[in-house]
């Protein structure tokens, strides 16, 4: 049975480094807060405040629910963008930087900023023996942030992914707790006017493939990208109008109760008409 922890629930929008590929090495923020680590009923994050305590940095990692990628993610409380922009940056934990774009955007309510980078599990594995981890990206000034303990804690991230996974029945289809999958269609559900604007100015393409979390009454409770198009607004549309609009069918169990399941989404293409 799934246990959630008592902590701070996940009511913030989050964010991800500022930076300019080439600039000076910058002081890490050093952190106010303990690390708290979340287990949440759609995803495990791990969050500390950093720099000043009375206006926070928030540093957030956050593993997808099948534990192959990572986000690192930082919040700042002031007013974001309200469309997605996307730059390209990287992700340093010492031992050089690793390639990842930066989305940056507001939170729904506008009053927070966010930036967001995904990297795989296997750069994230650098974090262990990291002291700090610098982030940067064009159009955007430098960030760094004092990191501790991280073997620990990455060990938690690992263990509460574990759990999540075991909550929505991700291996239901092989150990026989999955009778019946979950059935929609999403492919339905997009439309011409949702081609995000700068992909659109900048004439990008893709194909994603989504991970859905399906909960008993048939609603897409989270969305993660699974393959990833190449283009990281794309995927964060997607997403969002996946959440919005789906329905599906919800799985059922052996004696034909509904239940909580994984779903993996179709190729999903983005294409310009011409």
């Amino acid at each position: 049975m799934w246990a959630k922890p008592t902590g701070t629930s996940l009511a913030l929008a989050f964010s991800l480094c500022q930076a300019a590929h080439g600039a000076a090495a910058v002081t890490p923020l050093q952190p106010t807060s303990p690390w708290d680590l979340d287990y949440g009923d759609t995803q495990c994050v791990a969050l500390r405040d950093y720099g000043n305590s009375a206006k926070p940095v928030t540093l957030a990692i956050r593993p997808a629910p099948n534990g192959e990628t990572y986000e690192l993610l930082v919040g700042r409380k002031n007013y974001g963008p309200e469309f997605v922009e996307e730059y390209e940056g990287s992700v340093d934990f010492g031992a050089g930087p690793v390639k990842a774009w930066l989305l940056h955007y507001g939170s729904p309510k506008g009053k927070v900023t966010l930036d967001q980078f995904r990297i795989s599990a296997q750069e994230m594995a650098k974090a262990r023996t990291a002291s700090f981890v610098t982030l940067r990206s064009k159009n955007r000034a430098d960030i760094s942030f004092s990191l501790a303990n991280m073997s620990a804690l990455l060990k938690g991230l690992e263990d509460c992914t574990t759990d999540l996974k075991r909550y929505w029945n991700s291996d239901g289809r092989k150990d026989g707790t999955i009778a019946v999958g979950s059935r929609g269609d999403v492919r339905k559900v997009f439309t011409d006017n949702d081609y995000p604007t700068e992909a659109m100015k900048r004439t990008q393409e893709g194909t994603a493939q989504y991970l859905l979390l399906i909960n008993e009454q048939g609603k897409v409770a989270g969305c993660h990208v699974l393959t990833p198009s190449g283009v990281p607004v794309l995927d964060a549309m997607g997403c969002s109008v996946i959440q919005e609009r789906a329905k599906f069918t919800p799985a059922l169990d052996r004696n034909g109760k509904s239940i909580r399941s994984t779903y993996v989404t179709p190729p999903i293409s983005w294409r310009i008409a011409r």
